[in-house]
């Protein structure tokens, strides 16, 4: 399985293409990519309790964020 992101608004979705370079020139790719990470965590934890067949989670990281000192490795 992948974690992916997707941002819908009012008027219709808005492509990564668009959003994730922006998300990477302010540095907010960083605290999106924390939550996505945590959020994908929070999703195998829920599987787990209900049971369910452990799977592979990817999630995709920018450079960015591997270049991050507190990225967790």
């Amino acid at each position: 399985m992948e974690a992916l992101l997707r941002w819908n608004l009012s008027f219709g979705p808005v492509s990564p293409n668009e959003f994730i370079p922006i998300s990477e020139e302010t540095g907010l790719i960083l605290p999106i990519g924390e939550w996505v990470l945590r959020e994908a965590c929070h999703q195998i934890k829920k599987w787990e309790k209900q049971k369910l067949p452990k799977v592979m989670v990817s999630v995709n990281v920018s450079a960015r964020q591997f270049k991050d000192r507190n990225f967790p490795f």
